[in-house]
């Protein structure tokens, strides 16, 4: 009953979410789209919950055919992407496409974040535990790192997190996120006057608590 009582929640939440950010979605578009010519959106193998395969949908920022052999997570000023569009990263408007992920039930609204399946295919047996939580469009490592990423840092803080994470954790969650994404923002516009810092510990400290390290 509970699990039903969420999904319903989760897809009415995700359907309005949708419709609000519909305007602003197009208009990144639009301007990804003048930008860097080429598919609107970006559709990836990612692997959810148990194991299993699913396309993750995202707003394409990174210039047509610019993946290669570079790193699959983004990096600090990562050359993949104009300035513009790395501005529209740090807004999350590329993420929007994910309400769908989460409408059809492959995502949760918070969870840890999917990875493809070559970073996953090298876990360890420990490593894999995340496997058995639901991904999420937002997240602790979604906050705590934003660029830069090392994966067993990123792993080993999502299991320190969900293995013990409470509803009262999960909201901070939640109001954390807006001040991240508008500190990003303002880091992009304004580099001289703002640092855009690739972790931010004081998360990690104010989520974890005694089990921050």
């Amino acid at each position: 009953m509970k699990r039903a009582v969420t999904s319903f929640l989760e897809i009415t939440i995700a359907i309005l979410l949708l419709i609000v950010t519909l305007p602003l979605f197009l208009l990144a578009g639009i301007i990804v789209m003048i930008d860097s010519p080429g598919p609107l959106l970006l559709k990836q193998d990612r692997v959810g919950k148990d194991g299993k395969l699913f396309k993750l949908i995202k707003l394409r920022t990174m210039k047509k055919g610019a993946n290669g052999n570079l790193p699959m997570h983004t990096q600090l000023n990562d050359p993949r992407f104009s300035p513009v569009c790395r501005f529209i990263r740090s807004t999350c408007l590329d993420e929007l496409p994910q309400l769908w992920n989460i409408l059809v039930g492959d995502m949760t609204f918070i969870g840890p974040r999917p990875e493809r399946p070559p970073i996953v295919h090298a876990y360890t047996e420990r490593q894999r535990d995340i496997l058995k939580f639901k991904p999420g469009l937002f997240g602790i490592s979604q906050i705590v790192f934003r660029e830069g990423i090392i994966v067993s840092e990123k792993i080993d803080l999502e299991l320190r997190y969900y293995e013990n994470r409470t509803i009262g954790s999960d909201i901070k969650i939640l109001l954390y996120t807006p001040i991240v994404l508008i500190a990003h923002m303002a880091g992009k516009i304004r580099p001289d006057r703002f640092t855009t810092n690739h972790k931010h510990p004081w998360l990690e400290r104010a989520l974890l608590g005694e089990r921050a390290i």
